[in-house]
């Protein structure tokens, strides 16, 4: 629901007879009977996909190039023996996935409260829902000697009494809570500080039909497993915004959005060498062109 809708739903509420409060008391339940959003079920979720444009391979083999005698040994041994380092296989363009799943849950709910409403000094009786209330003294902690005797002097002189209250018991309180939040978790299902700086920094991102059709007319395009499901990312989404009110007696209305929930595509060029016998692989981030393990 958007603001004006929640605002409109309480307003409701507040505006409806005592008759209908009580059929709609009635009508709640537990904090699992009353869900509803589509966070509930994570596998009706539309999931849209979009990949991240990388670098031209001109660029990530120029950044390989520069690097690939460290995979070897010291930079220094190696730098008069980099013509000796040969590709193994052609560079492949990896796709890692990244969840990204944003939502919010919200829930109506009643409990039941006691109210105190302190009364003026001289009042005797007080009238509510067609019933005397009975006043009492206010809590005290044990007074001193010299406030003993400044109370009964006022008793005395002024006829004051001590502070009184009545108390509301057995209402029952209408009451809301919303929180939101966001999950971006790799695809081993960990978040990943440096996917959310990239995001921030509004790289180039474009939007796919599916996974299967990402292509590259100058590498092989690998995809990573997708260990990590849609259902995992909202589960982790749900753990950090559902909470239940700390103290209700019924639930009206417990409602789990997911309002994005998005597959991102990061690419890594990866390139394999060989030097003496032996082989090492170098990943180049494919926007940002770091060495990555």
């Amino acid at each position: 629901m958007s603001e004006d809708e929640r605002l409109a739903k309480i307003k409701d509420l507040l505006d409806s007879t005592v008759a209908e409060f009580e059929a709609v008391f009635k009508s709640a339940g537990t904090f699992d009977q009353s869900r509803v959003g589509n966070g509930w079920t994570p596998a009706k979720i539309p999931i849209q996909n979009y990949a991240i444009e990388p670098m031209t391979l001109s660029e990530a083999t120029k950044i390989a190039e520069s690097r690939k005698a460290r995979l070897f040994g010291p930079l220094g041994l190696m730098r008069f023996r980099s013509s000796k380092i040969v590709s193994v296989t052609p560079p492949a363009l990896v796709y890692y996935p990244f969840w990204r799943a944003k939502g919010y849950h919200e829930c109506f709910y009643f409990r039941g409260k006691t109210y105190l409403k302190a009364v003026p000094d001289d009042v005797i009786a007080v009238q509510v829902d067609g019933r005397i209330r009975t006043l009492a003294s206010g809590a005290k902690t044990k007074p001193t000697l010299l406030h003993r005797a400044t109370t009964a002097t006022k008793r005395v002189l002024l006829a004051q009494t001590e502070p009184r209250h009545l108390t509301v018991d057995n209402a029952t309180e209408l009451a809301y809570q919303h929180r939101e939040g966001s999950v971006l978790l790799n695809w081993e299902g960990r978040e990943d500080l440096s996917m959310e700086y990239l995001l921030e920094k509004k790289t180039p991102i474009r939007r796919l039909a599916k996974r299967e059709s990402l292509k590259s007319d100058a590498a092989e395009v690998k995809l990573t497993s997708l260990s990590f499901t849609a259902e995992d990312a909202v589960q982790v989404l749900h753990s950090k915004v559902v909470k239940p009110p700390a103290v209700f007696s019924r639930i009206l209305t417990n409602r789990f959005e997911v309002t994005e929930l998005h597959l991102l595509e990061l690419p890594v060029y990866l390139f394999k060498f060989r030097y003496l016998g032996r082989e090492k692989e170098l990943r180049v981030h494919g926007v940002t062109g770091e060495s990555l393990r």
